[in-house]
């Protein structure tokens, strides 16, 4: 039922893995590349957070 949701979870999850594997490609530290990653992954939660209320 909740396939929608499923879906951009799985598409947020692959664009945070390909932003991550171009910037280390690119010659960022890892300890960036982390810190990007879950500063992107907590605007998602809030995200989601907020699209949940709405319902």
């Amino acid at each position: 039922m909740h396939h929608p949701q499923r879906r951009a979870d799985l598409v947020v999850f692959l664009a945070v893995l390909l932003t991550g594997v171009v910037l280390v490609l690119c010659g960022v530290r890892p300890e960036t590349v982390s810190t990007i990653a879950i500063g992107l992954s907590t605007l998602y939660a809030a995200w989601h957070r907020r699209d949940g209320d709405s319902k």
